[in-house]
Parts: structure tokens; C-alpha cells; sequence
């Protein structure tokens, strides 16, 4: 063999692994750029969720038990209103002539007062703390 030609043959697989690694630097380039825009948009995720985290009440229990009691005293509120507004003499119902709505059914409503012409009540959960109150005249 000549000797170009046997620079030309020991050259080649040089060549070779060069385009090779040049191909292969720009893949691994390419999968490192959208690796580290997954990773941004992961963070931004986080930070998000995180932010919306913090923003919940701390104790849904309670919220949803006011929001309950606050729903039974509205509810009871129209039904007194209803009955007075539909009775002859526009006088709110007596105990005996009140039926509560099933929105106060697992509520524990308290009369502080109550008159034919008047009414005051609260909804308190088990330990006696006031939910929601209501009055009327």
C-alpha cells in the first residue's frame, strides 16, 4: 500500500469519531436544554401549588361547620319569614308550629329568644362556640 492511501485508511475512523462526536455533543445539548426547561417549569409548579397551599384555610373542618351552620341559619331564617309573612295576624311561628329545614338537622340551634314578633337564634357547634346567628322583628 501507498503511504496516502494508508494515512487516508488510519485517518478515516478518526473522521469518523469526530463527526460522530460532534453529532453527539449536539444531542446531548439538546436533551440538557429541555431537561432544564421541564426542570423551570417543574419549579414553577411547586411554587404555584405551594402558593395555593398556603392560601386554604388552615382548618377546613371548621370552615365547612360554619359554612353548614351559617346554611341552616339562613334556611331557618326564610322559613320563619315564610310563615309570618303567609299567617294572618304576620306573627313568626310558635315551637310547636316550626318544623326545622334539613339544613339544620345535624345543627344545634339555640332560641335566645322568641315571640311571635320576634326571634334571635344561634347555631353552635359541640363545644358551644357560636357558628352563625340570626335575628328578626
Amino acid at each position: 500500500m501507498t503511504r496516502p492511501l494508508l494515512l487516508a485508511l488510519l485517518g478515516l475512523p478518526l473522521l469518523l469519531c469526530a463527526c460522530q462526536d460532534q453529532g453527539a455533543r449536539a444531542q446531548t445539548a439538546a436533551l440538557q436544554a429541555r431537561v432544564d426547561r421541564l426542570e423551570e417549569q417543574l419549579r414553577t409548579l411547586q411554587q404555584a401549588q405551594a402558593n395555593q397551599a398556603s392560601a386554604l384555610p388552615t382548618d377546613v373542618r371548621q370552615v365547612t361547620a360554619q359554612a353548614a351552620a351559617q346554611n341552616c341559619a339562613n334556611s331557618l331564617t326564610r322559613e320563619l319569614e315564610s310563615f309570618r309573612e303567609n299567617s294572618l295576624d304576620q306573627r313568626y311561628p310558635t315551637a310547636a308550629q316550626l318544623v326545622l329545614p334539613p339544613a339544620c338537622a345535624d345543627q344545634r340551634v339555640n332560641w335566645l329568644s322568641r315571640s311571635p314578633q320576634t326571634y334571635t337564634f344561634t347555631i353552635t357547634d359541640r363545644d358551644g362556640r357560636e357558628l352563625a346567628r340570626q335575628s328578626g322583628s
